[in-house]
């Protein structure tokens, strides 16, 4: 291998990032209704009503108690749990928060109950949440373009195929990391947070195989993108 490689290899390592790896887990035995859900379950504060959309109640899609979390966003500091809706009309590209989708976060678990009456599509699983490290979740291709210049490792087919070894970029549902992009970078602005993939277990799809990106802009606040193949 040579240097210029090695140096480039470098640079990319520098840049690796924490990330928080779900799975979605149907062997998991729990009743802990503060636990991490995944496809229709979910607590909230009895004052609050579910989310609506085009007059019809959303639905929660994933509920995450950070307290669980082996590694915890930066931009989830001092939230103990928050929980996303989606609606069950359409993927709301383009839509702003609290239209088709909505993330409600909490700092205390005081006052939470489990939320009732939840109606939620027929096809949808529910399971608890295990979540496990990687410490080696690295950009894509096209990312790593823009952190250094991959000329030396494009030009060799044996370091082209390191590249895509030695990097992780996990495509399920993950907090942190990198966003596992399908079709080209994400147009949304805002620091990439969490994904929520298509997880076969939960009977749950972005239309083809896809993912929904969650990303959160200096303001504060929470931006949405999907895509898929």
């Amino acid at each position: 291998m040579s240097d210029l490689i090695s140096k480039t290899f470098e640079t990319i390592d520098k840049h690796l990032r924490f990330t928080s790896i779900a799975k979605v887990d149907e062997l998991k035995k729990t009743n802990n209704p503060f636990s991490s859900w995944f496809g229709g379950y979910a607590v909230g504060l009895h004052s609050e009503e579910i989310p609506k959309y085009k007059n019809e109640p959303m639905f929660p899609l994933l509920q995450v108690n950070c307290s669980e979390l082996p590694y915890i966003h930066p931009k989830l500091n001092g939230i103990i749990l928050f929980v996303v809706y989606i609606n069950s009309k359409e993927i709301p590209f383009d839509k702003p928060h609290g239209e088709g989708w909505l993330i409600r976060e909490y700092t205390s678990l005081k006052n939470l109950e489990p939320i009732k009456d939840i109606k939620k599509p027929d096809f949808l699983k529910t399971f608890p949440i295990s979540w496990k490290l990687s410490n080696t979740e690295g950009p894509d291709w096209e990312t790593a373009w823009d952190l250094t210049d991959l000329t030396a490792i494009n030009e060799s087919d044996d370091a082209s195929d390191e590249f895509f070894e030695r990097y992780s970029n996990y495509s399920g549902t993950k907090i942190g990391g990198y966003p596992s992009e399908i079709q080209h970078k994400l147009s949304i602005k805002g620091e990439f947070v969490f994904q929520i993939g298509s997880e076969k277990k939960s009977n749950w799809m972005w239309v083809d195989n896809g993912i929904g990106y969650f990303l959160k802009t200096k303001k504060g606040e929470w931006v949405f993108d999907c895509q898929f193949y």
